[in-house]
């Protein structure tokens, strides 16, 4: 099975881990563990989650307001990973083709 990040998604991992790393030196490193977890999860088993909008997906992460969207394609074997956003931003907005 293939696994593909956009550069979206890659600009809010960055992005959600220079945050929390600002607020103290081992919180942005367990952010990114949290998001390991939820993308190992999502490659073992990405029917787990439900469609949410459209074609894609959402996964949340432990611990951290954030969400792993992506799109299952079973016939392609390919999950696209489209963005990483906290629950407060509005994701049907954030989630364009990319």
């Amino acid at each position: 099975m293939e696994f593909w990040t956009t550069s979206d998604a890659e600009r809010d991992l960055v992005s959600a881990f220079d945050r929390y790393r600002a607020k103290g030196p081992d919180l942005g490193l367990d952010f990114i563990r949290c998001v390991d977890v939820t993308m190992a999860l999502v490659r073992q088993s990405p029917l787990l989650f439900r469609k949410r909008y459209g074609e894609v997906r959402m996964a949340m992460t432990p611990r951290f307001p954030y969400a792993v969207y992506f799109i299952w394609d079973e016939a392609a074997g390919v999950i696209s990973v489209r963005r990483i956003l906290h629950f407060s931003q509005n994701a049907p907005v954030n989630l364009r083709e990319g």
